[in-house]
């Protein structure tokens, strides 16, 4: 569990507490008129009733179409749902026994609506500080952590030409059995920063596995890796990436088509690639690579091998391959179009 996730379980469990003491102080309150048992038939009554009043506002606001959807629902919310929910509190204090009055019932509507926003509204507010307070104790632990060697093998180390592009290098860092990454961190102007999950990174991840794909002319970049091992000790791996062998001939990059979508030799990360789709009626649409595919998750950066076109009644026609050549200021392009059947 992360450090962050065991602050939010503190906060959680302290308000549960402090939302327990207040109704234990509501109901001694109604104790003392001889009511106990009329305040916990409506305050049980108060899930149900919140939900119909729920209901209330957003089934006729989900009614209206286009852009007066979300004032209709606004609307409904200051002023059906408060009479639905208020309303019934009040018809169920009238049944109770004994019967509540109209001010007790709306009390217990109330303190139950309090007891809904408040914690959010102070969540929302918390969420800022959780969040550095998070980020301080994880920075504290990653010092602390052993330095060790890099426990990936790094393999698969080639390099390709790319129209447009030029010459690019690509390796891949197999993770052992029982590694976990935390982070992963690049070197830019002497600082490390955070990379793999960003767009512009010349890293993609793959479940614990990496994959690296780089300007050959660009400087050997510097990494800097958190992980935990086996036994969850953490560790920090500082290394350089080394060139390819230089006996090895640049082969040229290009995709293997197939009936439903492609493959390259090697993982690319996916914020460098874009799609192009052409449908029957002459539609033509380019894309991101996530366009019509479904949400990866967060330790999966790379473009899927083989990527397959979700989307029956269109082909995919075209692929790119976007880099920033830092030489030449600009953004290298190249492109791939299916063959002509």
């Amino acid at each position: 569990m992360s450090v962050t996730n065991v602050i939010w379980s503190v906060l959680a469990l302290g308000a549960l507490l402090v939302v327990g003491l207040a109704l234990r102080a509501e109901r001694r309150r109604f104790a003392a008129r001889g009511k106990a048992g009329a305040w916990l038939g409506v305050r049980l009554a108060s899930l149900p009733i919140g939900l119909l009043a729920a209901a209330a506002v957003w089934l006729p606001a989900r009614a209206v179409s286009g852009p007066e959807a979300l004032a209709a629902f606004y609307l409904l919310m200051f002023s059906l749902g408060p009479v639905v929910y208020f309303g019934l509190h009040w018809l169920a204090g009238r049944i109770a026994k004994p019967a509540l009055s109209a001010g007790e019932s709306a009390s217990i509507g109330g303190s139950g609506l309090l007891v809904v926003i408040l914690p959010a509204l102070l969540a929302s507010m918390a969420s800022p500080w959780v969040y550095q307070l998070g980020q301080g104790a994880q920075q504290a632990q990653r010092g602390l952590a052993a330095e060790s060697p890099l426990a990936h093998r790094i393999q698969e180390r080639g390099r390709f030409l790319l129209p447009d592009i030029g010459e690019v290098l690509a390796e891949q860092w197999q993770a052992p059995p029982g590694v976990k990454v935390e982070r992963i961190e690049w070197e830019l102007g002497g600082q490390y920063l955070q990379t793999g999950d960003s767009t512009g990174s010349i890293l993609c991840r793959d479940g614990e596995d990496f994959h690296v794909f780089r300007l050959a002319a660009a400087p050997a970049p510097r990494w800097r890796m958190y992980w935990r091992d086996a036994a969850a000790s953490l560790h920090r791996s500082d290394w350089t990436s080394a060139p390819a062998e230089a006996t090895t001939q640049a082969a040229s990059l290009a995709p293997l088509w197939t009936q439903d979508g492609f493959a390259f030799p090697v993982r690319i990360p996916r914020n460098f690639v874009t799609i192009e789709r052409r449908w029957a009626t002459g539609k033509v649409l380019q894309s991101n690579a996530l366009d019509g595919q479904a949400l990866p998750a967060p330790t999966d950066t790379c473009l899927s091998s083989p990527y397959r076109n979700r989307d029956a009644e269109s082909v995919l026609s075209k692929v790119d391959i976007r880099m920033w050549l830092p030489d030449a200021k600009r953004i290298g392009l190249a492109s791939f179009s299916r063959p002509a059947e």
